[in-house]
């Protein structure tokens, strides 16, 4: 059975770290996932920006996300994907718009022991993983760091707990290493 991790803060908490560590430590096949590749790549064809004839792939603003872009017309791609995600797409097919399309790429893709979604912020979203893989199989941890908010950003701390699905906090407070410890009893304990 697949098991399903969401992680859940601010930007800079934590979480593509954590969540990549734990992909590279785990005894078996498992995955990092995010709800905004496909909004990222729309994003991108939006906006004309191509790679050898197809939208730029997902990472391709990833060193600059917070820097305004000739690309995005001046603003910051960070801004440009929110727009893009809050003011066309959610409101045409719905909040949980993005959870549908990574479920669809996970069930046409490699089956994982293990898919750590690193980038959780709209429970519309996230309810599409805990009905489809079951609230056991879900663990949803909620990354809190020093000086990290969710100012200017429309993601926030979500609850599932209405769901079978208790979140656990977890404090980004001292090293990688003691991140990683935490995230791993969170997901094995």
């Amino acid at each position: 059975m697949t098991k399903v991790l969401l992680l859940n803060g601010p930007p800079r908490s934590g979480k593509d770290f954590g969540g990549g560590a734990l992909v590279r430590d785990f005894d078996g096949t498992a995955c990092v996932a995010k709800f905004a590749h496909v909004l990222k790549e729309r994003t991108h064809a939006a906006y004309g920006v191509m790679h050898h004839g197809r939208p730029a792939p997902h990472d391709w603003f990833e060193t600059q996300k917070d820097s305004p872009v000739g690309e995005f017309l001046g603003r910051t791609p960070r801004e440009a994907y929110i727009a893009f995600s809050e003011q066309f797409m959610k409101p045409l097919h719905g909040d949980n718009i993005f959870g549908r399309l990574l479920l669809a790429d996970l069930r046409q893709g490699e089956r994982h022991d293990l898919i750590v979604v690193t980038d959780s912020g709209f429970r519309s979203e996230a309810e599409v993983l805990v009905r489809f893989y079951g609230e056991h199989n879900v663990t949803h941890v909620r990354l809190h760091r020093p000086g990290r908010t969710f100012t200017g950003d429309s993601r926030t701390y979500i609850d599932l707990s209405d769901l079978g699905v208790t979140p656990i906090d977890i404090h980004n407070d001292t090293d990688e290493d003691t991140l990683v410890a935490r995230l791993k009893e969170a997901l094995h304990g």
